[in-house]
């Protein structure tokens, strides 16, 4: 599969290694935590840093939508069937790309392999379209952070309530529209008009999510493990709310957002034309429109703003484009 690639900037925002002795030494995964006010109104997020890897290892063979693991037996006893989890490649052709797990398919396999779940809209690329493509690849096992783990994140639960206007909105673009999902009195999450719970609803790698705070601030802190691999992001020409891979704060014109006449190309254009992104700030949705020019000007603004880092590494930016780019991958920035 051909790939464009981004060059993102050169950073290395923290390291971890273990020393043992003076003729030895034992590196540990980059492990961190970031912290973010969350302020009444609303608030914009992303989560870059990841679960601990269940799993990482070679994938021998795949045949249909089951990829066989060295050195398992029984991979599904692993699982938790109330969570939900994902594969994502660190070699050869498709490094960066990312599949959810067909959790309850792979518990009643109980053989060596991982059943991807080919119906899942996370898939970084089709299923069928893996081939033989991750034979002898290096791959990841984790599990997904989801909007109960969110909750989890805050310093003070959100607040809970049946009133939609008198608790705390987690919102997700889907399918080009944004969705609300709030804390009832009872500690579940419910979407306006199911009454299901949400409370495992899956934020996946590279998604943002917007909270709707009332009442006091609070504090988010995420603990986890840096991204050490290359980062498939397909994007669509739908409006979606995107989030930083690596906690690395970034310019539009480090991430490619640059005017072109390819077909995925960034779009140059008017106000009502031109790709544009939003920020939340000071509580308001803020849009800066791409020009033919490649300049980035803010909506009553003139200044240019494409070397302006606004990409924070922890929150997540609303952007609408003109054309998809299914092959898109950034390239680890340290």
């Amino acid at each position: 599969m051909n790939m464009k690639k981004l060059n993102v900037a050169l950073a290395i925002l923290l390291a971890a290694v273990m020393g043992g002795n003076a003729q030895t030494s034992v590196n540990s995964d980059i492990v961190g935590y970031h912290t973010k006010t969350i302020s009444t109104g609303l608030n914009s997020v992303g989560l870059p840093l990841l679960k601990t890897d269940l799993l990482k290892t070679t994938a021998t063979s795949v045949t249909g939508n089951s990829v066989l693991l060295s050195g398992e037996t029984n991979f599904g006893a692993k699982l938790n069937s109330a969570k939900s989890y994902y594969v994502e490649v660190y070699s050869g052709t498709l490094k960066g790309d990312r599949f959810d797990v067909d959790v309850t398919g792979s518990i009643a396999a109980a053989n060596g392999g991982v059943l991807l779940d080919a119906t899942s809209g996370n898939n970084t690329m089709p299923t069928a379209s893996i081939g033989t493509n991750l034979n002898n690849q290096i791959v990841a096992v984790r599990e997904h952070i989801t909007l109960a783990d969110l909750d989890t994140y805050l310093s003070t639960p959100a607040v809970a309530n049946n009133s939609i206007s008198s608790s705390d909105g987690v919102g997700f673009t889907e399918s080009g529209s944004l969705i609300f999902y709030n804390k009832k009195a009872d500690g579940t999450w419910k979407r306006v008009g199911n009454s299901s719970d949400f409370s495992s609803k899956v934020i996946p790698p590279g998604v943002g999510v917007y909270i709707k705070k009332i009442g006091s601030a609070v504090t988010l802190t995420q603990v986890g493990n840096v991204r050490e691999n290359d980062f498939a992001r397909p994007l669509t020409t739908q409006l979606s709310l995107i989030a930083p891979a690596y906690p690395v704060d970034q310019t539009p014109l480090a991430l490619g957002v640059v005017p072109g006449a390819g077909a995925t190309d960034w779009t140059g254009g008017t106000l009502s034309t031109g790709d544009y992104i939003s920020r939340v700030e000071s509580g308001s949705l803020i849009k800066y429109t791409l020009k033919p020019d490649g300049n980035l000007n803010r909506v009553g603004n003139s200044s240019d703003f494409k070397s302006t880092a606004l990409f924070s590494s922890q929150e997540a930016q609303l952007i609408k484009r003109s054309k998809a780019n299914s092959d898109l991958v950034e390239v680890k920035p340290f």
